[in-house]
C-alpha cells in the first residue's frame, strides 16, 4: 500500500523565490509545509569539469495526491530548465505529529 504522505525535495538558486513559491504553494493548498535549507553547496561535473554551486535545498511536506499539483507547479515556476523534483513516500512518524499534519490539512481544505 501506498503512503498519504509525500516529501518533495528541490532546489533553487534564489532565498525569496524558495520563499514565495512556498507561500504560493501553501495558499493554494497543495503543500502542508515547506523547509528551506538554505545555501547548500552543489557538487557535480559540468563539461568535463567539477563545478561548485550554492543554492537552497527545499523540502516540500504534502498529501501524496497532491503531487500531480506540486510537480506541474515547480514546472511551471521554476528557473532552470530540468528542476530537480524528488519524491519520497513516507509516513510522518508520531501519532502527535500525524494528528497534527491532518489537523492543518483540515483546516486548508
Amino acid at each position: 500500500m501506498a503512503s498519504e504522505e509525500i516529501l518533495v525535495f528541490t532546489t533553487i538558486g534564489d532565498r525569496d523565490m524558495a520563499e514565495e513559491q512556498i507561500s504560493e504553494m501553501l495558499e493554494q493548498g497543495i503543500i502542508v509545509s515547506g523547509t528551506i535549507f538554505p545555501e547548500v553547496e552543489l557538487v557535480y561535473l559540468w563539461e568535463g569539469k567539477i563545478t561548485v554551486d550554492t543554492e537552497n535545498k527545499i523540502l516540500l511536506k504534502a498529501k501524496a495526491d497532491k503531487y500531480d499539483a506540486i510537480e506541474e507547479y515547480i514546472k511551471k515556476h521554476h528557473p532552470y530548465i530540468a528542476p530537480e523534483i524528488i519524491r519520497m513516500d513516507v509516513s510522518f512518524g508520531s501519532p502527535t505529529y500525524k494528528a497534527f499534519v491532518a489537523d492543518k490539512i483540515q483546516k486548508n481544505s
